[in-house]
């Protein structure tokens, strides 16, 4: 899918498929390199499930291979987790038609992430395939790229492109001068050696007649030789080629790999350059850089399916759920690594094919968030009626804000929550919920069929009826619903209730009914809980005194953080001592404060300045001037931003407003309302930016919680104008060369410049995933964000781009065509918006900061779920089994320790961990009794043996940057 839906498309691919199929039966010469991504396949089967024999038939000759990915994905605009997903589906396809392509074939990503040669090291694969990105110090065709961590993989560079070769045969009988031509302005690059030409591009069918083509131009000439063959042929032909010069050069040539070169070596003896790191140059290729903030909308819904399934429904399915849900999960993935073909995740097709990927990502949350509705209710099952279960996903223990709806009694003053060993934490009102639900007015005589109509099992107008009463008084009768009562018996007998009605309705027909459906005071509160790792903790809400709650609402929520973490209830202690206990807290921190321009906790504090930018301080940092809002033009298209010849910035407000949210102690928001007049659109030409203007209301909304050392800022408008840029800007404390950004399995430094050279403007907006860096501040993000460090002195983050064609074949800041010249009006994001993120101020590095632990918290909310068993005894201790078992999860500790992935297989548990760090170190995995282990790769094969220690727990040596997956079983349970 592209600039055609994905159908459409399908159409003729399966046209393509059976004239390659009929040609390579016909003609035994035929080789072809099926894109490297078995979806082609899927796609083409599903239309023909007769061609599946044809297929197995050729791979097993060795003139078709497939794979290794399931698709060809973009690696900067999806996570790590869905690069690896994508391999793993791709490469168990491929083998189930009889073999995968054992190559890392990247013929089109916009630029390579730097631990892409890790990830196919890690899966067995030695080589890759690339051509965008590959920088000038690359000088030949063959070079070595390693990742952060060490691991290499010899590359071949497409010199050109994928399709480098495609027009060769477009007269026949002229290919014989044209490969001369072709040899000849490869040579910079291969030298002697033989030379790659890609016979394909986009959509496009082999010639049926290419092998004998290629016969007659061999038989023309005697000093050029043309072979058809595939990528694993050719390049372990390269590999010997070079294994044999070398070899010939002798061991002193070897051994001193400069004399060689300075005494003039040739490619064939020099020696193979290398490169560490990401591949993001511009130098012989368009780079295509801001596909990265073209069609946003589908940068949040990627992130928010990747975030649910990996950090949620399988990790918690994974430790408490029942059934493993292996089909369901294979279902959401698959939709998200369909969304992470490039085309598609890039936001660069049609607005039909837009529609479809956000459908998919839709999909695919729909269905995590179902299997974590499944993997929680056990943990609810075993939670008394009228308690809250809170789920933590991270695999350390944490306190988090959790908001909370709980029935309460109308009398009592203050609610706090108690945890499991009878410690309270304070909670902040936010509403007390209306208790009448609805009154209806109907005589005797109606009131059977009113039911009748109405009632549905034990559900009334959408809540449960869970008891009743009836009483007659002068005016007729007062039916009062109890709804949703915490405490109501399961055996609540509907039949019984329809009796009565129909008892009191032939008594007097004609009487008056006053039905009122009520329910008990709710309340929706905040606290800030603890809870254990990857497990649950249990709260119910207890009255607290008036003269303690004002003590509680300043009291620390760290004294919560102290408190036994167990996910039971422990039997109730007295109204008075509770409140004792809260009151006296000595370890209070700092509560939420709003003033009318300003909002600390005490360990940020953020100040509104009259032209509606913020001073921040926090961390040891200050901060002026953050929040300064420029709208500029774009005449560009989804690929490449293009700044108008007469741009002109938006950057000043007309109008500042302020505007007090909730005001603490444990959550806060101060928002501030700017006013803009922009610029409705372009001129016809693009020259400059229109006289015609709209107004647009900013609205940034800047929210503390107590305990946290970042603010959480989101800024929302209601997009009317057309291409145009809207940017967030951060000026910094000092000026700095680099910035650090979080992307896959690597936290990468870049600077401020990008390598240019093939007709693109290098605008040096670049990618970041979970976190960007840079000279005392990090922001946390929700989604892969566009971000520019803007000569050193300030981040700019793109909050929304719009612009309205696929390519624009005048993009002043490109000069190749990158697509077709489409209209997309979707692109232009017309509609209300929201960009969210998070700004941690601090001093020193990322990593003194402890940004990883922060971007954790702020990334993954706790998860709530109301208690549903009876009840629970009085005495806990003869609970059984006992009622704290059902909290335990898995924790992993360790400096930079990341976890990526928690699944099950089979019986065993895996867990893919990260060292986000420059330094060995040591992943402890504690909380389970494990038993056995062993490290497996990123396809599942096993690997060498781990083992435990003494106490059933797992300590693992990892190196800097390693990507590491091992398999567990757990041993006997741990001692109570």
């Amino acid at each position: 899918e592209w600039y055609l839906p994905f159908q459409t498309f399908r159409m003729r691919l399966v046209e393509l498929v059976d004239e390659l199929l009929d040609s390579m039966e016909a003609d035994t010469r035929l080789a072809f390199t099926l894109d490297g991504q078995v979806a082609t396949i899927d796609d083409y089967l599903e239309i023909r499930p007769e061609g599946r024999p044809r297929i197995e038939r050729l791979i097993a000759e060795g003139r078709l291979v497939i794979g290794p990915w399931q698709i060809l994905m973009d690696e900067f605009l999806v996570s790590g987790e869905t690069i690896i997903r994508n391999l793993e589906i791709g490469w168990h396809a491929a083998e189930s038609f009889g073999g995968a392509m054992p190559i890392g074939y990247l013929p089109d990503m916009f630029g390579h992430i730097a631990q892409m040669p890790q990830i196919l090291r890690r899966a067995g694969i030695d080589h890759a395939v690339v051509w965008r990105g590959v920088p000038t110090a690359i000088d030949r065709h063959a070079f070595d790229w390693g990742s952060p961590d060490g691991s290499v993989v010899r590359a071949e560079y497409l010199v050109g492109g994928y399709g480098n070769g495609a027009y060769l045969l477009d007269i026949p009988e002229r290919l014989a001068d044209k490969v001369t031509r072709y040899v000849a302005a490869s040579k910079a690059f291969y030298g002697d050696r033989s030379v790659l030409a890609m016979y394909g591009t986009d959509h496009a069918v082999p010639s049926p007649r290419l092998a004998q083509i290629i016969e007659d131009a061999n038989g023309a000439r005697t000093d050029i030789e043309i072979r058809i063959e595939t990528l694993p042929e050719y390049l372990r032909a390269s590999d010997a080629a070079v294994a044999a010069a070398v070899a010939d050069a002798g061991s002193g040539a070897a051994a001193d790999v400069d004399a060689q070169a300075d005494s003039g070596a040739t490619l064939d003896t020099a020696p193979v350059p290398t490169w560490t790191g990401e591949l993001r140059s511009a130098a012989r290729a368009n780079l295509l850089m801001n596909v990265i903030s073209a069609r946003m909308d589908i940068k949040v819904a990627a992130a928010r399916a990747e975030r649910m399934l990996e950090r949620y429904a399988e990790p918690l399915a994974a430790l408490h759920g029942t059934t493993w849900p292996d089909r369901l999960l294979e279902l959401a993935w698959r939709r998200v690594v369909d969304n992470s073909a490039h085309d598609s995740i890039c936001g660069c097709s049609l607005d039909a094919v837009v529609d479809q990927v956000l459908t998919r990502f839709a999909e695919a949350e729909q269905i995590g968030r179902g299997v974590l509705a499944a993997a929680i209710r056990p943990l609810a099952a075993t939670a008394p009626r009228g308690s809250v279960v809170i789920v933590n996903p991270s695999p350390h223990e944490r306190t988090d804000v959790v908001e909370l709806e709980l029935d309460v009694p109308a009398t009592w003053t203050s609610v706090a929550l108690e945890l499991a060993d009878g410690r309270r934490v304070p909670t902040q009102l936010i509403d007390r919920l209306e208790t009448v639900l609805r009154r209806v007015q109907l005589t005797g005589r109606d009131a059977p069929e009113f039911f009748a109509r109405r009632l549905h099992g034990r559900e009334l107008f959408g809540d449960s009826l869970d008891g009743h009463t009836l009483e007659r008084d002068g005016t007729g009768v007062q039916l009062v619903l109890r709804m949703n009562d915490p405490a109501a018996r399961a055996d609540f007998d509907v039949d019984a209730f329809l009796d009565t009605i129909a008892a009191e309705a032939v008594a007097d027909p004609d009487a008056e009914w006053g039905l009122t459906l009520v329910r008990g005071d709710r309340r929706r509160v905040r606290a800030r809980v603890p809870a254990p790792a990857l497990g649950a903790a249990i709260v119910r809400p207890v009255e607290v005194a008036e003269a303690a709650s004002a003590s509680a609402a300043s009291a620390s929520a760290s004294a919560a953080a102290s408190a036994s973490t167990s996910a039971s209830v422990a039997a109730s202690a007295s109204a008075a001592a509770s409140a004792s206990a809260a009151a006296s807290a000595s370890a209070a921190e700092p509560a939420v404060s709003v003033g009318e321009r300003s909002i600390t906790n005490g360990l940020i504090e953020v100040r509104v300045a009259p032209d509606g930018t913020l001073e921040i301080d926090g961390g040891g940092v200050h901060l002026t001037g953050v929040g300064r809002m420029v709208d500029g033009g774009d005449y560009g298209d989804t690929y490449n931003y293009g700044a108008p010849i007469n741009d002109r910035l938006i950057e000043r407000p007309l109008t500042v407003k302020l505007r007090q949210g909730e005001r603490g102690p444990i959550q806060g928001d101060l928002s501030v309302v700017t006013n803009y007049e922009w610029p409705v659109g372009l001129s016809p030409d693009g020259s400059r930016r229109s006289d015609v203007t709209t107004s647009v209301d900013v609205t940034t909304t800047i929210q503390l919680r107590a305990g946290e050392p970042f603010a959480r800022i989101s800024v929302t408008f209601t997009n009317v104008a057309r291409d145009h840029r809207v940017r967030w800007h951060l000026p910094l404390p000092a000026p700095t060369d680099h910035s650090s950004a979080e992307g896959q399995f690597a936290v990468v430094d870049r600077g401020l410049t990008l390598e240019a050279g093939h007709g693109e403007v290098p605008t040096p907006t670049l990618p970041a995933h979970g976190f960007v860096h840079a000279a005392g501040a990090t922001v946390l993000l929700d989604h892969m964000t566009e971000y520019e460090l803007v000569g050193g002195q300030e981040l700019a983050l793109t909050v929304l781009r719009s612009t309205g064609m696929i390519s624009r074949n005048d993009n002043p800041f490109r000069e190749d065509p990158a697509g077709p010249e489409i209209a997309v009006p979707g692109a232009q994001m017309i509609g209300p918006w929201q960009f969210s993120f998070a700004l941690l101020p601090h001093a020193g590095s990322w990593q003194a900061a402890g940004v990883l632990a922060a971007a954790e918290a702020y990334h993954l909310p706790f998860v709530t779920t109301p208690g549903l068993a009876e009840a629970l005894p009085a005495d806990l201790s003869a609970a059984t089994p006992p009622a704290h078992a059902m909290s335990s999860g898995l924790r992993i500790d360790g400096q930079g320790v990341v976890l990526s992935a928690l699944r099950r297989r089979g019986e065993w548990l895996e867990v893919r961990l990260v060292a986000e760090t420059d330094r060995p170190t040591v992943a402890a995995l504690t909380g389970l009794r494990i038993g056995e282990a062993h490290d497996v790769d990123l396809l599942g094969r096993a690997g060498a043996g781990i083992i435990p220690e003494s106490d059933g727990s797992l300590r693992i040596q990892m190196a800097p940057w390693e990507i590491r997956t091992i398999r567990l079983r757990r041993g006997d349970p741990l001692p109570d």
